[in-house]
């Protein structure tokens, strides 16, 4: 009997070993070459928060949604997309559709929940909480650039190519992009010096991750700035394409207060005030103003085409600035990769 369970041994260690590498060569071949990039879903990217009522957030989530046929040999430029909701509500899958036709262009793009809430009682009538309000921007503001910090961080891994990161939204979303952009912890201690002080860090607040990453240009959907003494070409003047109707109750056609009332200081700057600021310091700028339209103006497919040309054409070295109403053309439409 020992005889012959030591005449086995051998064979036994064979076929152990023949199976072991036989598994080992197929699964390296399961991993060879280039494989299809799939949408991903709530990737948290910010932790420890605190709500406008003082409840406890957990983590915000973002998704990403890659071009039809991305792969991931090949890295791409990204677009972090910023949702509506007027600073009480909305999330990241309201933006879903017009993610998924930034994608169509080319582009990764990524959509990100922010936090919401404020006292807004009737703002037409002059009655929003104002510090409840500047709060939330400010809030909302702290968390896009954490998003846009873990972006630069993690891009490698989903294939993102960081050198090439723009930023864009609509409506609250695209204050929440234009203040953002333009707001660290320095520019805050001068403009945003109370909610500062009340809400900590604009650089560091829901992560640590470095403050490193680089705007290569703005799509803002009927948005507005806190002032447009910060856009300088010494400082920032980022490519900026912008939508807005001329007929806007919200928003001043240039500067002026929400909704026209003189209470809710300070001042917003929108529309061609903004355009106006980008060209003086010579900065590529594009500026659609829709007649007779209140707020939202243009239709998505229409915004969503010209902020890829916009920024294809500055990843191509060929940046334009024009001033615009209707829907006047003034990019090829294209589809697919650069």
């Amino acid at each position: 009997m020992k005889t012959y369970i030591l005449t086995l041994l051998p064979l036994i260690f064979i076929f152990s070993f023949l199976h072991n590498n036989t598994s080992n060569i197929s699964d390296n071949c399961v991993n060879i070459g280039p494989h299809e990039l799939t949408d991903l879903k709530d990737i948290e990217f910010a932790w420890n928060l605190t709500d406008w009522q003082g409840h406890h957030v957990d983590s915000l989530s973002l998704d990403i949604y890659y071009p039809t046929g991305a792969t991931s040999n090949k890295k791409y430029p990204v677009v972090i997309f910023c949702h509506a909701g007027g600073f009480t509500g909305g999330n990241k899958s309201n933006v879903s559709s017009l993610c998924d036709e930034l994608a169509d262009y080319g582009f990764i793009t990524v959509a990100f929940d922010y936090r919401t809430g404020y006292i807004k009682n009737n703002p037409h009538a002059c009655t929003t909480d104002t510090t409840t309000l500047w709060n939330a921007i400010y809030r909302g503001m702290q968390d896009g650039n954490a998003c846009l910090r873990f972006i630069k961080a993690h891009g490698s891994q989903y294939n993102i190519d960081t050198s090439w990161m723009f930023y864009g939204g609509t409506s609250a979303g695209a204050s929440l992009v234009l203040n953002s952009a333009y707001a660290n912890d320095s520019v805050a201690s001068i403009y945003f010096s109370r909610e500062k002080k009340l809400l900590g860090s604009m650089d560091s607040a829901g992560n640590t991750l470095p403050h490193n990453y680089s705007i290569k240009g703005i799509g803002a959907m009927w948005g507005s700035i806190f002032s447009d003494k910060v856009i300088d070409s010494k400082y920032h003047a980022y490519p900026t394409i912008l939508f807005k109707g001329d007929e806007d109750s919200g928003l001043p056609d240039s500067v002026g207060y929400f909704f026209g009332c003189t209470n809710y200081a300070p001042p917003l700057y929108a529309g061609v005030g903004i355009y106006s600021k980008l060209i003086a310091e010579k900065a590529p700028a594009v500026y659609y103003e829709l007649p007779g339209a209140n707020h939202p103006a243009y239709d998505d497919e229409f915004c969503m085409q010209n902020i890829a040309c916009f920024f294809k054409n500055i990843i191509l070295g060929t940046p334009y600035s024009g001033r615009y109403s209707y829907y006047t053309p003034t990019c090829p439409q294209f589809k697919g990769e650069f």
